[in-house]
């Protein structure tokens, strides 16, 4: 698992790997500036990332097992963030301002894939690399939507009653999301040469940690089955006891 978090002997944000089944972690990168929203490339060899080490948030990349130092690839006047990194590995999705672009890897060529209404967050790739789901708000509120690639070519919309955070399961036959009242929401769908989507799902009530940030666009992941999943979730302090106070207690020994 690739995060990122606060390094509190500096209060400075960097990318961490954390190691699920032994409980081990490692730092990744120790700029002074923030490293943040980590994306694994399809190999797990490298993570990109967005830093803000030239005043705006620019896209880097650096290999998982700490070899090796950061390379930037893209960099611009506005802030970029990762969204995914395609099964291929020749493309990279990020979100530039309120746009959806895509860059060419190791080519860096770095093109506009939607221009956003609104504004567009939350991009994946298909795993056929055919198709990518987002978010967008020009409605008014959250829902998610799939169109193709590279080509922007039709819209699906998923969700009905809002939605976030979409995530494809790995045969592409399933796509997953939050809706705006925390639900985990499935969408049977097909994928090829046409798309189509079948009526959401519930599957089970979650709680969210909210964002707190620009940068602070996934809060879960999804295994390729389908069947389990990892979520940044609330902790909420425990209720305290009731506190019951006795007066001149002593008097009542006697009693």
């Amino acid at each position: 698992m690739a995060t990122d978090k606060t390094d509190m002997a500096s209060l400075n944000i960097d990318v961490w790997t954390q190691e699920l089944r032994r409980d081990g972690s490692k730092r990744l990168t120790f700029d002074p500036a923030i490293d943040a929203v980590p994306i694994w490339s399809p190999d797990a060899g490298q993570l990109v990332f967005a830093s803000n080490r030239q005043t705006y948030f620019g896209l880097f990349v650096k290999n998982s097992d700490g070899a090796n130092d950061e390379k930037v690839i893209v960099q611009g006047e506005v802030g970029n963030f990762p969204s995914d990194w395609s099964r291929d590995g020749k493309y990279i999705l990020y979100c530039r301002g309120p746009d959806l672009w895509f860059v060419t890897y190791p080519e860096l060529k770095s093109s506009l894939f939607l221009k956003a209404p609104s504004v567009f967050r939350n991009g994946q790739f298909s795993p056929d690399g055919k198709w990518v789901a987002y978010a967008s708000n020009e409605t008014g509120k959250w829902e998610i939507y799939v169109t193709s690639f590279p080509d922007a070519r039709g819209r699906w919309q998923i969700s009905s009653g809002g939605g976030e955070q979409p995530r494809w399961r790995g045969d592409g036959k399933e796509l997953f999301y939050l809706s705006l009242d925390g639900k985990m929401m499935a969408a049977p769908v097909t994928t090829g040469a046409h798309f189509d989507a079948g009526t959401s799902v519930t599957l089970f009530q979650t709680t969210p940690r909210q964002p707190v940030l620009v940068y602070d666009l996934f809060v879960y992941d999804v295994s390729r089955d389908g069947q389990r999943f990892l979520i940044n979730t609330q902790v909420k302090q425990a209720e305290s006891v009731p506190m019951s106070v006795v007066l001149n207690w002593p008097a009542n020994l006697n009693r």
